[in-house]
């Protein structure tokens, strides 16, 4: 019971650090989702990589409007913690499952996992727009990292509480929830 209550606390850090890196401007919402599990579960990717590979996708793949980018960021991040590191099959269904199951998740909480769709009756309201894509890319967060470690629970053990600990402290109108203090981990 113990470890299940750990986790819950480990993926409501992961939507709120996810949340407020997305809020404050410092990161896209894809980018804020591969950066954030990319931090707290040690996958190893360089300083600034995980920006980089995501860049690409917020709004709707480089605003197209197609998929969301935060479900984009978080099926990048499935691939980092569950796909084979060498080309072959192994591992393959695994990564595409958890995609797939991502995917049909988020679309029945959000509504649908079209950019366009999600934003279409906010364009007008860009305060509600930014307000539910921080919801978004916290949703998205903390999907994908119930997907990676429902299928690796072993990262339990490698979760990195020290990443979250630099930004505990709280601050009002985050109803009393941690804030972060810098992108950098």
């Amino acid at each position: 019971m113990a470890r299940t209550n750990e986790v819950e606390e480990f993926l409501g850090l992961v939507r709120i650090r996810a949340e407020e890196l997305f809020q404050t401007g410092r990161l896209l919402c894809s980018e804020a989702v591969l950066f954030v599990l990319d931090a707290a579960l040690g996958g190893g990717l360089p300083d600034g990589l995980a920006v980089r590979l995501a860049s690409g996708l917020p709004e709707g793949l480089g605003g197209a409007g197609c998929v969301c980018g935060a479900l984009s960021g978080g099926v990048l991040a499935l691939g980092l913690f569950l796909t084979r590191e060498t080309p072959g099959r192994p591992d393959r269904r695994r990564t595409r499952d958890a995609a797939r199951e991502l995917h049909h998740r988020f679309g029945r909480q959000a509504g649908s996992t079209c950019c366009r769709v999600l934003t279409k009756k906010w364009k007008d309201a860009p305060r509600a727009h930014v307000a539910q894509c921080v919801d978004l890319t916290g949703l998205a967060a903390e999907t994908a990292a119930r997907l990676i470690l429902k299928r690796r629970p072993e990262l339990e053990k490698q979760i990195d509480w020290s990443y979250f600990e630099r930004f505990r402290a709280t601050t009002p109108g985050r109803r009393g929830r941690p804030m972060g203090l810098a992108v950098k981990s």
